[in-house]
């Protein structure tokens, strides 16, 4: 087992290292057939012209099980049974050539593709726009059958092939529907020079509403483009090969507004369990997605070789590309796309369709589901009052706003950084935020103060560090710091420590003190003895508004004083 993954891993690295599209192959029952000539297309059967009827008219709230009702119906339209245009698999749990996915007006293509005789599946999605037009994304080999159904759906008029490595078949559809403007990722019509490309997705492609930095954020659209407010790009800008040092996959993301329909080809999957349950590798609280249904039943088996991928790209590939693959200087730009679409707002999702894996549905499972995949924290979670009361928030603004002035970082980010979770930066809600992710941050947080005695008194902790030290809150803010050391020789050492981070507040030889501040020995409340590693020291100033040019002038002069000081420390170890 461990060649195998090890053979997997190379394989994966290989794949980076090079650069090149994966050698995707349709199975041999599903090789193309020689391609019909498309009719005239008909026209949709609701023109821009034309007037909804009360059965077309999409209601405003259209609950799970309704959608549910919704597809079946659309399925018996297209009449392709189980079983109709392939075997059933995993890959093709239905074995149809279409297969309703959202309403309205979303279809899926699902296929085995096999990459060294392993199959690792591939869905192509069709969108019928509202002037019944079809949108054709990460297009697959094109069949007769397939050609038969689009023309049932509508007429193609826009093909996109949303990253580097989902671009194999695109010429097929340039030659297929010469009428059809054809469309790439950011750079791809130099790489692809034999397609027919009509133009590219814009770089850094934004979907209206999305903002950064509370900057909203437009792009300048290509003039043949689709209506872009129906079906939305965001160009994932922040990914690098780190042994090219070039984007892998460049991939663009695509939400279809009107179904709340989120479409991703590589940087999500959803790859199932070897057991063939549908969505059975989904681990949620409220399981509302359909599971095992009609349009997606499960299967009795997984093949070996589909099992080993999944493991590849879950354990390997997934930590190398979210740690490794988004550049140093875009990881903030990473974040807040990562926010953008897990957490609501202007995209507010309810499906999920990977290129890769099993559909997801329901809007909290779908949430769930990104959350955990992208490592993003949409609520706060719920902590104890005292972490929030207006002393702990005035308190906890001055150490962010001194960690500002000393460290030249925001703490919010600093500790959303260090403990792996993304923040939603720039609201009016910045503060309870901070409140809240020092509270329950894995990271020990605390603070002491000089106002309250003639020795220095805790005067905040956070709960890992309360936990560290065996203390509860009410004790632990009315008791001298130096009462984490135990002789007199170490009371005095770590106050000339202390002092000396004070007196050389704002100087170069700051670092040098703070380095010197790790890895010391500590005593909890119960005596017992603990390893600080990590630790992080900064002076706490009397800074009663934001921080302005003259902020560090004042404390050079001494017209601002240091109040307190604070820590955040990255891993407390037992000794005893």
């Amino acid at each position: 087992m461990n060649i195998l993954y090890g053979r997997q891993l190379l394989l994966l690295l290989l794949i980076i290292y090079h650069g090149e599209a994966a050698a995707f192959i349709l199975p041999q029952s599903s090789k193309p057939q020689k391609l019909i000539p498309t009719s005239r297309h008909k026209k949709s059967r609701l023109s821009s012209s034309q007037s909804p009827n009360d059965d077309d008219i999409v209601p405003a709230v259209y609950p799970l099980s309704r959608k549910k009702l919704v597809l079946i119906e659309e399925a018996k339209k297209l009449n392709t049974p189980k079983g109709s245009y392939s075997s059933v698999g995993w890959s093709n749990r239905l074995g149809s050539v279409l297969t309703p996915a959202a309403v309205p007006g979303v279809y899926t293509a699902d296929r085995p593709f096999y990459w060294n005789k392993i199959d690792v599946g591939c869905r192509m999605t069709v969108i019928k726009q509202q002037n019944g037009e079809l949108i054709v994304h990460s297009p697959i080999g094109i069949d007769a059958p397939l050609i038969r159904s689009l023309e049932e759906l509508g007429e193609v008029t826009h093909v996109i092939s949303p990253n580097y490595e989902h671009v194999k078949y695109a010429h097929q559809w340039a030659e297929q529907y010469p009428n059809a403007k054809i469309w790439g990722c950011p750079g791809l019509m130099e790489r692809e020079t034999n397609v027919r490309w009509t133009g590219e997705v814009p770089f850094g492609a934004r979907p209206p509403g999305f903002q950064s930095n509370n900057q909203s954020i437009s792009d300048d659209k290509h003039q043949d483009i689709w209506d872009w407010e129906e079906f939305q790009p965001l160009h994932i800008d922040t990914e690098v090969n780190p042994f090219t040092g070039k984007s892998f996959f460049n991939e663009v993301i695509y939400y279809h507004t009107a179904s709340k329909t989120l479409l991703m080809t590589d940087l999500f999957w959803n790859y199932p369990s070897s057991d063939g349950t549908t969505n059975g590798q989904i681990s949620v609280d409220d399981k509302e997605d359909f599971g095992p249904w009609e349009l997606a039943p499960s299967v009795t088996k997984i093949p070996f070789g589909s099992t080993a991928w999944k493991f590849g790209m879950d354990k390997i590939f997934y930590p190398f590309y979210m740690n490794l693959m988004v550049k140093s200087d875009k990881r903030q730009t990473f974040n807040e796309i990562a926010r953008f679409i897990t957490c609501g707002g202007d995209w507010e999702v309810e499906t999920i369709i990977p290129a890769h894996g099993d559909v997801v549905r329901g809007k909290k499972v779908c949430r769930e589901v990104l959350e955990k995949h992208f490592n993003v924290q949409c609520s706060l979670p719920s902590v104890d009052a005292h972490f929030t009361s207006p002393s702990v928030l005035a308190w906890l603004k001055k150490m962010t706003w001194s960690y500002k002035l000393e460290r030249g970082e925001d703490f919010l980010e600093v500790i959303s950084r260090e403990a792996g979770i993304s923040v939603n930066k720039g609201d009016e809600n910045d503060l309870m935020q901070l409140a809240t992710l020092c509270a329950s941050s894995p990271l020990a947080i605390a603070s002491h103060d000089f106002l309250r005695a003639d020795e220095a008194i805790y005067i905040y902790g956070n709960q890992a560090f309360l936990d560290g030290f065996g203390y509860k809150w009410d004790e632990f803010v009315e008791l001298p710091s130096s009462n984490c050391v135990e002789t007199d020789t170490e009371v005095e050492e770590r106050q000339k420590l202390l002092d000396n981070i004070k007196d050389a507040a704002m100087s170069k030889t700051q670092s040098n003190e703070v380095d010197k501040y790790d890895n010391l020995v500590r005593v909890r409340k119960d005596g017992k003895k603990i390893l600080l590693k990590g630790v992080h020291l900064w002076n706490v100033w009397d800074i009663s508004e934001n921080l302005d040019d003259n902020a560090r002038a004042k404390v050079e002069s001494g017209a601002i004083k240091p109040i307190g000081q604070a820590v955040w420390i990255s891993n407390v170890e037992y000794l005893d």
